[in-house]
């Protein structure tokens, strides 16, 4: 028995220094389990990792411990202690704040926007012809998201709910008649809400776009971070990988939405600055002409 904790104590003792060599990478926990919107980045984020080890030695990336609001997320960000990095749609104050990595990680795709509806409104929303007419219904967003302040500013008629989880029940009672959500995010979505709300349906013939990158936003007391992620995204690239993992992750998803075969109105987005890369083809999703 002495012996068996005398040999245990020293692999222990031998396995703690390569787990502390590891550089530990904090990102953004989701409010729920139904909340799937942070699975790509996290994982991408991994892939980013592995890529540059060579260079700037292993890492981990794990969930913090807690989960934040949007303005509470930005403030960890800036001090860094329960979050290096996380994934999202640039907003006023972020670019300046924090050390945004500026090539577009989901391609833009979750720029075009489609609508999540009740049933009872399917009929209304098939006779919708222009964007005027699309603005007379009342559009559901949550509070601090960066598409809240693009909608209030075409004129949209937006009804701000405090919780996401909370909004699918505000659609679900008439709150307002559509819910716009980036075509990665809409088809897990119903998939994950519908039995619970039976009624939401997919709009099949309407979608917004809206030029709308997500970053990888990292903390400023990691400069090396936000260096390593954009040398690692940049050779994946290079060489197909970064494509490949988006596809596999986004195929399925842009063949559902079925672009080509809707009616899509243009909105411009006040929240990017002059150094949005939209002049750079490869950072960019195009849908197929019609």
């Amino acid at each position: 028995m002495w012996m068996r904790m005398v040999c245990g104590f020293w692999m222990v003792m031998m396995v703690v220094p390569v787990i502390q060599a590891q550089e530990v990478v904090l990102t953004y926990r989701p409010y729920s389990d139904q909340d799937v919107r942070y699975h790509y980045p996290e994982e991408l984020l991994r892939l980013v990792m592995a890529r540059t080890e060579e260079k700037y030695g292993a890492a981990i990336v794990v969930q913090s411990d807690f989960s934040f609001s949007r303005d509470r997320t930005k403030l960890e960000i800036e001090k860094g202690q329960y979050l290096h990095v996380i994934a999202e749609a640039p907003k006023p104050g972020w670019e300046e704040d924090l050390l945004p990595v500026r090539i577009p990680i989901r391609k833009g795709i979750q720029g075009y926007r489609l609508f999540l509806i009740h049933k009872d409104n399917v009929d209304a929303l098939k006779q919708v012809r222009t964007l005027e007419e699309l603005k007379a219904f009342p559009t559901g967003s949550g509070v601090q998201w960066s598409t809240q302040v693009v909608m209030e500013q075409a004129g949209f008629d937006v009804v701000v709910g405090a919780s996401y989880e909370g909004l699918f029940q505000m659609l679900d009672i008439g709150r307002f008649v559509t819910f716009g959500r980036g075509m990665n995010e809409i088809f897990d979505e119903y998939d994950a809400q519908k039995d619970m709300f039976p009624d939401l349906r997919i709009e099949e013939t309407l979608a917004l776009y809206i030029p709308l990158p997500t970053y990888f936003f990292v903390t400023p007391t990691r400069p090396e971070l936000a260096h390593r992620i954009e040398e690692g995204l940049l050779a994946m690239i290079a060489d197909g990988s970064f494509d490949t993992f988006f596809l596999q992750y986004h195929q399925e998803m842009i063949d559902k939405a079925q672009l080509s075969q809707r009616r899509i109105f243009r909105l411009p987005n006040s929240n990017l600055s002059n150094e949005t890369p939209l002049l750079n083809p490869q950072f960019w999703y195009f849908p197929p002409q019609s």
